[in-house]
């Protein structure tokens, strides 16, 4: 499965306090209660929005139009950097049924909001963006909010924002996390929000255009399958949970490890979008080997290294800040991948004993 794109900490922090204009500074009680007074008066939004990430030194940018209306939305990607997300993505909710269409592998996934098997969309910043109230409101309670002064975005007069977790908190983001916005004065939206998290990732998201209450039309909100794309039933890729017998009677060609660290355990085997998935875990060691057809379109931010596998080359990559490891090869047309909190020569040691 490719990487899924991660917007970042730092915006579901950060989009959406809303000040009002009076001539004395708010206090952050006043800011809330303002915006949630523009919430419950906004009947329909209309958006363009940018996106920008670097996440240890690997850098996306995309730009989001995005339309919503009640219980309705629907969000197009227009520009992206990504390999992995091709414009014209789309993620579209008519009330009741999704839609998510994937035009870098020509595939819509359908099924109803909610539905096993759409949980792990890898393109729907407007989930993403309605977690920021929950955060928002987990900091009002739990961290360091303040306004720190005026500025201007695009030559908008703005309130700026920051956001700090405070130590000692069960914190949803990092101690080293600081998140700011920037707030139009007069119109009371955010114009653009920001994160740090130090030594691990930064981002920015800046609104391009907006409209409130502009009377979107419904069909907006329905999603009209283009000819010759693949229609795909959510229900048709929740994991199909297996046991290892039953996997291995199926499959045409699949390894299981010889060996395993002292302790590790198989406490789990599932079929999903057409792979076989081992999960071993153990309190200090966990990791999953995943068989399929499918190629591995994305890998994980690391120390890559070119490494030899059971006679084929093989790519090794190594996470020192969260301690992952990630190896990847390809044998008798089956694409191999072990990942996981493992170290190196155990990952190794545990690939080599395949059989």
């Amino acid at each position: 499965m490719g990487k899924r794109l991660r917007i970042g900490y730092g915006v579901l922090v950060a989009l959406a306090l809303l000040l009002f204009g009076c001539q004395r500074r708010p206090s952050v009680e006043e800011i809330v209660a303002k915006m949630r007074e523009v919430e419950t008066s906004t009947e329909d939004v209309h958006a363009v929005v940018e996106f920008s990430l670097n996440d240890r030194g690997e850098e996306q940018e995309m730009v989001v139009e995005l339309w919503e209306k009640r219980n309705k939305y629907r969000a197009d990607l227009l520009e992206s950097t990504s390999d992995e997300l091709a414009p014209g993505s789309a993620v579209v909710h008519d009330g009741s049924q999704l839609w998510v269409y994937d035009p870098a592998h020509n595939r819509v996934v359908v099924g109803e909001a909610g539905a096993e098997g759409l949980d792990e969309i890898p393109f729907n910043p407007r989930d993403a963006l309605r977690l920021l109230d929950e955060v928002l409101q987990w900091g009002l309670d739990h961290g360091n909010v303040k306004l720190v002064g005026a500025e201007e975005v695009s030559g908008v007069p703005t309130y700026k924002i920051e956001f700090t977790p405070k130590e000692g908190e069960d914190m949803p983001v990092p101690v080293a996390a600081k998140g700011t916005i920037w707030v139009d004065q007069e119109r009371w939206i955010v114009l653009q929000a920001g994160f740090v998290i130090e030594g691990m990732s930064e981002g920015l998201m800046r609104v391009r255009s907006f409209e409130l209450n502009s009377g979107i039309a419904e069909d907006r909100f329905r999603f009209q399958v283009p000819d010759g794309v693949e229609e795909i039933r959510a229900e048709s890729l929740k994991p199909i949970h297996l046991t290892l017998d039953e996997a291995l009677n199926q499959a045409e060609f699949l390894l299981v490890p010889g060996y395993v660290p002292e302790g590790v355990t198989l406490v789990d085997v599932f079929m999903t979008n057409g792979a076989y998935v081992f999960y071993y875990d153990h309190s200090d060691i966990t990791f999953t080997l995943v068989q399929g057809r499918s190629q591995v379109e994305s890998q994980p931010n690391g120390r890559v290294s070119e490494v030899s596998v059971r006679g084929q080359p093989a790519t090794l990559i190594t996470d020192e800040v969260d301690g992952n490891t990630f190896l990847s090869w390809n044998e008798k047309g089956i694409a191999i991948v072990i990942a996981g909190r493992i170290d190196r020569s155990q990952i190794l040691r545990v690939a080599e004993s395949l059989q």
